[in-house]
């Protein structure tokens, strides 16, 4: 006959006032300023209210969402990737080469408007989550560089950002915005799903 092993089961709690908190009641006390990385997809919704569940009324709530720079123009068209383009002088060209290029850091109209527009989305993510005044904030560019700079900016104490569950070969072929901003931040990243 085979011994009988006993296993003893220990509970562990963590120390008062280490920033652990109970299930249901959120950390009020260390996380105060979360920062929800939101996108048009049904996860940013998910994400926004897992956030205001796990950290409650009491916390401050920026919500961001990041829309991509405009094309490069080509006259009206927009350049397209692996585009052949002739190099013959055009109007407002001088020997094929544009008389102003502009910088895809320098802001422009297109942008500012990409902005407004991604802010008000921002918003509409945050009431629709229930996230009462939620301080909602557009960008443009890269989103997990301008995730990670808006969480600098706003002195954020943790980013929360939704998962799409896409499988490995997606994400090796277009990257994961959580996996970038989860990787590079600064601060305690939660991934929501």
């Amino acid at each position: 006959m085979a011994p009988t092993r006993h296993l003893s089961l220990v509970r562990v709690r963590p120390p008062l006032g280490t920033g652990f908190a109970r299930r249901g009641e959120g950390n009020r006390s260390r996380m105060t300023h979360v920062l929800i990385a939101v996108d048009d997809s049904d996860t940013s919704v998910r994400a926004a209210s897992t956030a205001h569940h796990l950290f409650g009324d009491g916390a401050r709530y920026t919500v961001i969402n990041v829309a991509p720079h405009a094309s490069l123009m080509w006259g009206e068209a927009p350049l397209a990737y692996g585009g052949v383009y002739p190099l013959v002088p055009m109007p407002g060209m001088i020997s094929g080469v544009p008389l102003a290029v502009a910088s895809p850091e320098a802001p422009t109209a297109v942008d500012a408007d990409r902005i407004d527009v991604a802010e008000q989305h921002a918003g509409n993510v945050a009431a629709e989550a229930g996230i009462p005044d939620a301080q909602p904030v557009g960008d443009t560019g890269d989103p997990a560089e301008a995730i990670i700079a808006a969480a600098r900016d706003h002195r954020a104490d943790v980013i929360v950002v939704g998962s799409h569950d896409r499988g490995w070969f997606s994400r090796l072929i277009h990257g994961s915005v959580a996996d970038d901003v989860a990787r590079e931040a600064e601060v305690p990243v939660l991934i929501a799903r």
